[in-house]
C-alpha cells in the first residue's frame, strides 16, 4: 500500500491530474474496501469452485435450515422398556438391541422395496392397457374442421422367449439376497452389542480390582503410619505409602472412564438399561458349549448373499441371451370420435377398432446385445469365485477363533497359579513389615503385584469370552445362541 499512496501525492502535485479526480478515486476505492469488509471472510487456502457456477442461495451451508427443508425427523427414542430392577443379562441386551435399532429397519425396507420389484417384473405376464383423450384440427378436406377423439389400446405379450420369467427369476434372487442381508445386519448388531456388554463387564471387573487395590493399599498406608508413630519405622514409608495410594486412585478412576465410555456405548444399543450391571452369557463361560454343533458355513449370511447374486447373474444372462429373440404380442386398438370427424374412418363421430399379432426382433444393435451377454457371463462366473472366497474366509475366521479361545484357555491357569503364588507371598511379607524384618517397599510391591495378576486374569478371561463370541459369530450361530430364533425382529420372523 505504501506505493500506492505515494502515487497518490504525485498525482496530488501534478496539474494534469486534477484534485477532484483524485477525491473521486479515493471514493471510489474506500466503497469497494467497504463491500469486501462486508463480506464473510474466506478460509485461508480455500479454492473457489470454477467449473460450475452455484447461486449464492446455494452457498449457504446451514444444517438446521438443511433439517426443515429435507424434513429431517426427530432421533428415535431408543428403549424405556422397564426390566426387572438387577442386572442386564447379555442375551436380553441383544434383543432389546435387534428391535431397536435403524440399521435393521433400513433392510428390512429394502426388502420390502425389492419385493415390490418382483411385482413389477410380474407385470410383464399381464395386459398393459392405456386409454387417452386429444383434440385438434385438420385442414384436409375430407376431416377438415376441429375433433375430440378419445383412444384406447391393449397389448398382451403372448410368448417372449423367456423375457418376463428371467426378469421375474432376477429380481426374486434380488429378494432373497436382500433376505440374507437382513440376517446379516441382525447378526452384526447382535455382535456389536454383546461385545459392548463384555467390555462393560470387563471394566466392571477391573474397577473392583482397581478399588480392591486403593483399599488394600490404604491399609499398609494406616500400619506404616502407626509403626511411624510409634518410633519402629522411619517417617519415610508413611511417604512411600502414600504414594503408592495416589498411583492406584489414579489407576481407579482410568479403570472408572473406561467402564464409562463402554456402559454409553451399550445405551446407544440398548437405551436407560445399559447403565445397569451387566452379566456374561453363560454359554460364554462353559468350555464345550459354546463349540457345541457343526459349522454350517453355507447358511452363514455372507455365503447366502453372494449365493443369490449368482442367480441375480444367471437370470440376467438368460435375459441377455433372449433379447435376441423375437417377442411375441397380441394387440388391440380403438379410438372413437366424440365431436366432428375420426381422422381413422373419415366419418363423424366414427368408430375405429384393429387387432394384430405382432413380431418384434432387434436385427442390428452394433453388437450391444452381444457385449451384454458377455457381461453377464463373466458376472455369473465372478460370483461362483466369490462364493468359494466366502466359504474360505469363513472357515479360515472359525478356525483361527477357535485356537484363539484354546489358547487363552490354557493361558488362564497359569496366570491363576501365579496370582496364587504372589498372595502367599503378599501375607508371609505383611507379617515381616510387622516385625520389621521387611521393608515397606517389598510389601508394597507385592500388592501391586497381587492387583496386577488380578487385573491381568480379568483381561484375559474376558479376552477367552470374546474368542469364543467370535467363534460363535463367524460360525453363523449367534441367533441361536442369544434365543433369537422363532422370535419376529422388526416384522421378520427368524427360523433356523
Amino acid at each position: 500500500m505504501k506505493w500506492l499512496n505515494a502515487a497518490r501525492v504525485l498525482l496530488a502535485l501534478s496539474p494534469a491530474f486534477p484534485a477532484a479526480h483524485l477525491s473521486a478515486y479515493a471514493q471510489d476505492e474506500s466503497s469497494t474496501n467497504a463491500q469486501n469488509q462486508s463480506k464473510p471472510a474466506a478460509v485461508e487456502g480455500s479454492v473457489p469452485a470454477v467449473s460450475s457456477p452455484i447461486p449464492a442461495e446455494n452457498r449457504k451451508l446451514a444444517p438446521t435450515n438443511l433439517a426443515n427443508e429435507v424434513d429431517a425427523p426427530a432421533p428415535r427414542p431408543l428403549s424405556r422398556e422397564r426390566i426387572p430392577t438387577g442386572v442386564l443379562p447379555m442375551a436380553r441386551a441383544v434383543q432389546l438391541a435387534v428391535q431397536q435399532h435403524p440399521s435393521i429397519t433400513d433392510a428390512v425396507a429394502t426388502l420390502a422395496q425389492q419385493t415390490a420389484g418382483v411385482d413389477y417384473a410380474k407385470a410383464g405376464y399381464y395386459p398393459q392397457i392405456r386409454v387417452g383423450m386429444g383434440t385438434g384440427t385438420s385442414n384436409s378436406a375430407s376431416t377438415g374442421g376441429s375433433s375430440v377423439l378419445a383412444s384406447a389400446s391393449a397389448s398382451q405379450m403372448l410368448y417372449d422367449f423367456g423375457k418376463v420369467d428371467n426378469q421375474v427369476s432376477r429380481s426374486q434372487a434380488m429378494v432373497r439376497r436382500q433376505q440374507a442381508t437382513v440376517l446379516k445386519q441382525i447378526d452384526v448388531i447382535s455382535r456389536s452389542t454383546a461385545e459392548a456388554v463384555l467390555m462393560v463387564h470387563k471394566y466392571q471387573s477391573l474397577t473392583d480390582i482397581a478399588q480392591g487395590q486403593v483399599d488394600a493399599v490404604d491399609k499398609v498406608l494406616e500400619l506404616s503410619e502407626l509403626r511411624a508413630n510409634a518410633g519402629l519405622s522411619t517417617k519415610a514409608d508413611p511417604i512411600q505409602a502414600r504414594a503408592r495410594v495416589q498411583g492406584a486412585r489414579a489407576y481407579l478412576g482410568q479403570m472408572s472412564s473406561e467402564l464409562a465410555q463402554w456402559r454409553q456405548k451399550l445405551r446407544t444399543f440398548v437405551g436407560e438399561v445399559g447403565a445397569r450391571q451387566v452379566e456374561v452369557l453363560p454359554g460364554l463361560e462353559h468350555e464345550t458349549l459354546w463349540m457345541s454343533g457343526t459349522p454350517e458355513f453355507q447358511l452363514l449370511p455372507e455365503v447366502l448373499i453372494v449365493q443369490a447374486e449368482r442367480q441375480a447373474a444367471k437370470a440376467q444372462l438368460a435375459t441377455t441371451r433372449a433379447s435376441k429373440w423375437p417377442t411375441i404380442s397380441l394387440d388391440a386398438t380403438g379410438n372413437k370420435a366424440l365431436r366432428g370427424v375420426n381422422p381413422s374412418t373419415y366419418e363423424k363421430r366414427g368408430i375405429y377398432h384393429s387387432i394384430q399379432v405382432n413380431v418384434s426382433v432387434p436385427l442390428y444393435q452394433g453388437g450391444a446385445a452381444d457385449a451384454q451377454i458377455s457381461a453377464a457371463a463373466a458376472e455369473e462366473a465372478a460370483t461362483r469365485e466369490r462364493i468359494e472366497t466366502a466359504l474360505l474366509q469363513a472357515g479360515d475366521q472359525s478356525r483361527a477363533w477357535r485356537e484363539l479361545a484354546v489358547g487363552a484357555q490354557g493361558r488362564l491357569a497359569d496366570v491363576e497359579h501365579r496370582r496364587q503364588s504372589i498372595l502367599s507371598v503378599r501375607d508371609l511379607y505383611r507379617e515381616q513389615y510387622q516385625l520389621g524384618t521387611r521393608s515397606i517397599l517389598d510389601l508394597l510391591n507385592a500388592e501391586q503385584e497381587i492387583h496386577q495378576a488380578e487385573a491381568e486374569a480379568q483381561g484375559l478371561l474376558h479376552d477367552l469370552w470374546q474368542y469364543r463370541l467370535e467363534y460363535v459369530s463367524a460360525t453363523g450361530r449367534l441367533r441361536e445362541f442369544f434365543g433369537l430364533n422363532n422370535k419376529v425382529v422388526q416384522g421378520m420372523e427368524l427360523l433356523p
